[in-house]
């Protein structure tokens, strides 16, 4: 019985301490990884190329939207005389 009850309590304990390990380590590489990728040339010469293409996307909403309103307000000739 007591080896049933280690096994079990090293299995938990082992496993927390593996999740903890695995977290940290993963928190180290993606800091590690963002900050290589920032260094690398063609993120620097694509860094501009990025915000305007966002840019690019708000302008096209906003042009959306306008059509749209547009599109939603009666005019005269729309509405039915009755």
């Amino acid at each position: 019985m007591r080896f049933k009850t280690g096994f079990v309590v090293g299995g938990v304990v082992g496993y927390l301490i593996a999740r903890e390990l695995m977290k940290r380590e993963g928190e180290e590489r993606s800091g590690s990884v963002r900050a290589a990728m920032s260094r690398h040339p063609s993120a620097q010469r694509f860094a501009g190329l990025a915000e305007r293409a966002s840019w690019k996307g708000v302008e096209a909403l906003q042009r959306a939207r306008a059509t749209i309103q547009r599109r939603l307000v009666a005019d005269v000739d729309d509405l039915s005389m009755n």
